[in-house]
Formats: C-alpha cells, sequence, structure tokens
C-alpha cells in the first residue's frame, strides 16, 4: 500500500501574510518598565516588548533623563555668609563674572579663590571645567576639583563627584565610591543625591541590591517633589519590589513626574493606558503621553507612537506620521524602530516602496540582535528582496533569529534543514527546530513535525504521534495539516481508518484553497467503490 504524499508547509510569502498580521509588534508596553517576550505575529508585524509588572526596566533600557546638573550649580554656590573670608572677593568677583557670562574672568576668579581653599569656589570651577566654561573642557579636571570640595564638605560637589564615578567620566567608573558620594550628600538632605542612591540600590551596583532602601529613598525625594525619584518610585510600585504592588499608586507616581516633564515617566504612562493597568484602557490617552515623551526623544515612545498609528482603528490612515516617529528612533539606533522601519519600507506603508532601504534597517537591526530584525533580514536574503539571494546568509541569519525564540525562524530553518538549502540536509536538526516552535504554538511547525514522524525522517516512524501534532495544528485551521489528518485517516495511519473523516478534512482544507485537498476529493471513492488510498499528488 502506498502513501499519499503529505503536506509540508513550505514558505509562505509574507505578503500573504500581510492581510491577517499586518503588524510586527515589538511594542514596548511597560506597565512599569519590563522586558517580556513576544511572538512574531502578535497581531502583526511591528516589534515590542510584552507589558509584565514583575520586572524593573534593565538600565540600558531606561532613560534616567538626568543631565549634569553642575552647570547649575553656579546659581546657587554664592554662599553670602562666606563673605568675610579672604578669598571672599574673589568668589564674589567670580559670581558676577559668570552671572555677566564672562566666563573667562569668572574662572579666573573662582580659580584663586579655589587655590585658597575656598570650598564653594573649588566646586564652581569644576563645573566650569565639565561644562567647558572659560577653560577649555577637562573631565579629569573637573573631577579633581569636585573631590576637593566634596572633601571639605560641599554637598553638591559630593553629588557631582557621584555622578563622575558613576558615569566613568573624568575617574574610573566606581560604582561603589559613586554610591559612598551619593550616600555623604543624601545625608545631608540632598534630594537627587538620595535619588541616583535609590536607584544604585533598584540595580545592585555599588550596593547590596536591596529595593526596600531603594523605595525609601525614592519615596523620601518623591515626595519633596524630585521627578526622577517619582518616576522610579512608580517602577516599584509597578513591578511590586520593595513595596506591594500596586498599578494604581504607580499610576499616582508617573503622573507626578510626568506633568513635571520626566520623559520616562511619559512613556510609562503610555504604556498603562495602552495595557489598561491600573486604569481604563484608552488608546488616545496612551497617544498622547507617548507623544509627549517622544517629542523630548525617548526612543521606545518614538517607535511606540508608531506602532499604534500603524495598528489602524481610531489611528487609521496615520502612516506618514508613523514612518517619521520609527526614523527618528530608528536613527537614534533603537533596534526594535529599525525593525519597523524595515517593514514599513518593504510594503510600501507611509513612504513609497524600496526593497533596498529595507534590507538596510533589518541589517541594523538585526547587527544589534533584534530577533525579529535578524528573521526579516533573513528573508529578504532568502527572497532576494533588496540584496542578492544567497541562501547560506539566509541560513545563518535565520538561526541567529531561531536561537532568540523566533518561532518562525525556527520553522523557516527546519524547512532549510530538510530541503538542503544554504546548508547541509539534516532531518535530526530540522526535528530539533520544528519542535522548539511547535511547542511555542506554531501551527506550521506542528504539522511539518507530524511529517517527519509520519515518513520516519529524523525521528523513528510513529503515526500516532503524526496525528498528535496534526491535531494541534487542526486547531489552528492549518490547511496542509486537515489534509495530512484527512490522508492519515483515510489511510488508517495512527488511527482507525475512516473515509467519512478523511472526506471531512480534505473538504476544509479545499475550501480554504488547498490544491492537493481538492485533487484527492475528486478522487475519494464513491458508493459501492472501493477504497484507493494511493492518492499521491
Amino acid at each position: 500500500m502506498s502513501e499519499t504524499m503529505l503536506a509540508v508547509l513550505g514558505f509562505p510569502d509574507l505578503d500573504e501574510l500581510l492581510p491577517m498580521a499586518r503588524l510586527f509588534l515589538v511594542s514596548s508596553l511597560l506597565a512599569g518598565c519590563c522586558v517580556g517576550s513576544m511572538s512574531l505575529f502578535r497581531g502583526g508585524f511591528f516589534s515590542g516588548r510584552g507589558a509584565q509588572g514583575n520586572v524593573v526596566m534593565p538600565r540600558d533600557k531606561m532613560d534616567w533623563n538626568l543631565g549634569r546638573v553642575r552647570q547649575g550649580t553656579l546659581a546657587v554656590v554664592g554662599c553670602l555668609f562666606l563673605a568675610n573670608a579672604a578669598w571672599a572677593n574673589d568668589y564674589s568677583d567670580g559670581m558676577q563674572f559668570y552671572q555677566d557670562k564672562d566666563y573667562e574672568k569668572a574662572f579666573s576668579s573662582f580659580q584663586k579663590a579655589a587655590d585658597k581653599g575656598n570650598a564653594a569656589a573649588q566646586s564652581a570651577l569644576a563645573a566650569l571645567y565639565y561644562n567647558g566654561e572659560g577653560v577649555e573642557e577637562d573631565e579629569a579636571a573637573a573631577a579633581l576639583w569636585y573631590s576637593r570640595a566634596a572633601e571639605h564638605g560641599r554637598t553638591d560637589a559630593q553629588f557631582a563627584l557621584g555622578e563622575m564615578f558613576e558615569a566613568g567620566e573624568g575617574v574610573k567608573r566606581d560604582y561603589k565610591k559613586a554610591a559612598f558620594w551619593y550616600k555623604k550628600a543624601a545625608d545631608k538632605g540632598h534630594l537627587m543625591a538620595a535619588t541616583k542612591l535609590g536607584i544604585l540600590y533598584m540595580e545592585g551596583r555599588g550596593v547590596k541590591q536591596d529595593d526596600a532602601k531603594a523605595a525609601a529613598l525614592l519615596s523620601h525625594a518623591a515626595k519633596r517633589g524630585i521627578a526622577l525619584a517619582q518616576s522610579n518610585l512608580g517602577v516599584l510600585y509597578a513591578s511590586g519590589r520593595g513595596v506591594e504592588s500596586s498599578p494604581k499608586r504607580a499610576l499616582e507616581w508617573y503622573k507626578k513626574a510626568a506633568v513635571q516633564g520626566n520623559s520616562q515617566a511619559q512613556f510609562s504612562l503610555g504604556n498603562m493606558y495602552e495595557d489598561g493597568s491600573g486604569v481604563e484602557k484608552n488608546l488616545a490617552v496612551a497617544a498622547a503621553w507617548y507623544q509627549k515623551s517622544a517629542e523630548q526623544g525617548n526612543a521606545e515612545a518614538q517607535n511606540n507612537l508608531g506602532r499604534l498609528y500603524m495598528e489602524g482603528g481610531e489611528f487609521e490612515g496615520r502612516e506618514d506620521e508613523a514612518f517619521m516617529w520609527f526614523s527618528r528612533a530608528a536613527d537614534q539606533g533603537y533596534a526594535e524602530a529599525q525593525t519597523n522601519l524595515g517593514v514599513l519600507y518593504s510594503y510600501g506603508l507611509g513612504v513609497d516602496k524600496d526593497l533596498s532601504k529595507a534590507f538596510y534597517w533589518y541589517q541594523q537591526a538585526a547587527e544589534k540582535g533584534q530577533a525579529e530584525g535578524a528573521f526579516f533580514l533573513a528573508e529578504a536574503y532568502y527572497k532576494g528582496e533588496g540584496v542578492h539571494r544567497d541562501d547560506k546568509q539566509a541560513v545563518f541569519w535565520y538561526q541567529k533569529a531561531a536561537k532568540l525564540g523566533v518561532p518562525e525562524s525556527q520553522d523557516r530553518l527546519g524547512l532549510m534543514l530538510t530541503n538542503g538549502v544554504g546548508v547541509k540536509q539534516d532531518y535530526k536538526q530540522a526535528y530539533s527546530w520544528f519542535r522548539k516552535a511547535a511547542r511555542q504554538g506554531y501551527a506550521e511547525s506542528q504539522n511539518n513535525l507530524g511529517v517527519l514522524y509520519a515518513r520516519g525522517l529524523g525521528v523513528e516512524k510513529d503515526y500516532k504521534q503524526a496525528v498528535a501534532w496534526y491535531r494541534k495544528a487542526v486547531m489552528q485551521n492549518l490547511p496542509q495539516a486537515q489534509f495530512n489528518l484527512g490522508t492519515m485517516y483515510l489511510q488508517g495511519h495512527g488511527v482507525k481508518q475512516d473515509v467519512k473523516q478523511a472526506r471531512h478534512w480534505f473538504t476544509k482544507a479545499a475550501a480554504q484553497g488547498l490544491p492537493e485537498a481538492q485533487r484527492s476529493l475528486d478522487r475519494m471513492p464513491k458508493n459501492g467503490q472501493t477504497i484507493n488510498t494511493d492518492l499521491s499528488t
């Protein structure tokens, strides 16, 4: 008895997928700052991270939004109570020169006072060195003078020195020393120092990670109006770290910071309104907060705003704006936006179709390790879109994306290995990749895994296992799996032979346009005819 040809799902054209999955969402839904996993076609092509409340945003994804405040230090270091000191005139002159924007004379006056031991002048001199005002910018000199002022107990200098150790500016990066100087300043009531120390406790940098201490420090500063502290306290409430989890409290603190212009809090509010976390879901309000953050240059907000505009609904017809925001984020090197921009160029959405530019942006994202960018880059190489076709390069990037957990790429890699395209044929490896994708619920791989079991390729032949995997794919209405399950019923492999069931599944597959299913239906036995199980196509 010969077997019918089982349908192995090949490489679907993404254009065929576009109507059912328009957007490739790598969105940054951080209802409290988190990074989660995503499905490649989770409703579309535009990429993003899923909302989870139990993980604090990694530092490299979080805009602490604290510019160097040392330049502003000069406005407050004029300590008039020191006027009777020998160096008071030099210091006072320096303050006057600085206010008059005569920075060279200000530098000269501060230098004289600093050399005589005036801590305020030492701090001011450090600020001039840091900002390159009246003197060539010199971070090492700035660190030196901040250190001298800090040793004399200047809280502004202690805070600034902590920042320099944290950033590795003018000194070797040293989180322990950063924490030391932040604590010195915080103990004297410096609210920004308390905030930065709280963040170090959140991260476990320079100190042992302690969310309770972080919450205490941030709460102290947040209640006194420090936006950065309010934003990060919102993170703790959203994630339930150091405090009882409370989306409502997170929302309150994000709002306090957001109205002060904190871009990260504005971004987080956008997440919460988009996700409906702690507040009624409202995409228009989410877009408004994303835009406020995006206008300040927050790349994640720019990406999310572009994504909302591409999702249609109340944002229908705003593809041009989506292109603009994706472009801004992509130009900052934000990998998810680079992938999304590539998709727009691939399909001519909001911009003229340009496969070469699509390839460029996919490559930029892929080289940063962005999983979906690597997948689309592999697709471009396989199809020869925007680049000469190169199956080996396609395999290379499919493998990159597959290892990062993209089920579509795991399936494509399995197919390349099955067919020996761009790589030596290897059924066992194909089986492994199909299984990884199938376990993620990817219907095409569930079907393909069933085919390997039915044919004994890379795995011992097992018709019952084949049927089991076909059934999983059938539950997702995959026509190839419907056809294959019908074949198993017709031949009685892994199930009791049942022509009625075979006809049922062939009919379903044919209704979805699968030609093999229609041909098999045409050759099905009529009443009184003998069953012909050789329906090979």
